[in-house]
Order: C-alpha cells, then structure tokens, then sequence
C-alpha cells in the first residue's frame, strides 16, 4: 500500500526571507547593521548640513563645507555690519571672492583650520 497522506511539495525547498535569515544568521546579522549604519550616516549628514551657520569665526575649512546659499547669507550680512571690504567692492559675490582668494593662500600655507573667514577677507591670514 501507497502511504497518501504526504504531499508533494513537501520536499520543495520554498525560499522564504525567514528561511533564509536562519541559515545564514551571521550574514543576515551583518546585512542589518550595514543598512543601519548607513540610514545612521544619512541621516547624521542631513541634520549636520543644515546646522552649518557661518560667521566671522567661521575657519576656511569651515568654508569650503559650507553651501552657496550660506556663503552669500555671511557676504551679505559682512557687508551690512562691517561695510564693503576696501578693495573688493560690494557686492557679495566679490566678497565670497576675497575669503575664497584668502582661503587659498592658507590652504597653500596649510593653515586653513587656523584662519577665520573674517582673516581672510582683510588678507591677515
């Protein structure tokens, strides 16, 4: 006699993402942190470009991470507390240009972490 109360599919391997997790716990342990240090790293570089404020103080390191829309903000609030630059004129972008020529000159000398935006606008870097 026949045994029927098997089915066959019962030796079909049928994949499942639980399956697969438990035969390969290591790996999937693995898997997971990778995708949470990255969702860590994403969401680190999103809060932390948005808290970015420049300021006199602001080194040329500092500088070079901030965006076009922060660097124009600092020139024009520059110009409205301390007047045009004497030399650079008054427009932001000729001020953007000054701290980036300065920035220049201490990247060169390797002490962009020392000098301050406000340095390297008056060229005292």
């Amino acid at each position: 006699m026949m045994d029927t109360s098997g089915s066959a599919t019962e030796d079909v391997d049928v994949w499942t993402v639980r399956r697969l997790v438990a035969r390969h716990k290591p790996a999937a342990i693995a898997a997971v942190a990778l995708v949470a240090l990255t969702l860590v790293t994403i969401a680190v570089s999103l809060v932390g470009s948005a808290a970015v404020a420049v300021s006199d103080a602001t080194t040329c390191s500092q500088w070079g991470s901030a965006t076009q829309d922060q660097q124009t903000a600092y020139a024009r609030l520059y110009i409205r507390e301390h007047g045009p630059p004497r030399g650079v004129g008054s427009q932001p972008v000729s001020v953007i240009g000054a701290i980036n020529n300065g920035c220049m000159q201490a990247y060169a000398n390797d002490i962009s972490d020392n000098v301050t935006v406000a340095q390297a606008i008056s060229g005292n870097s």
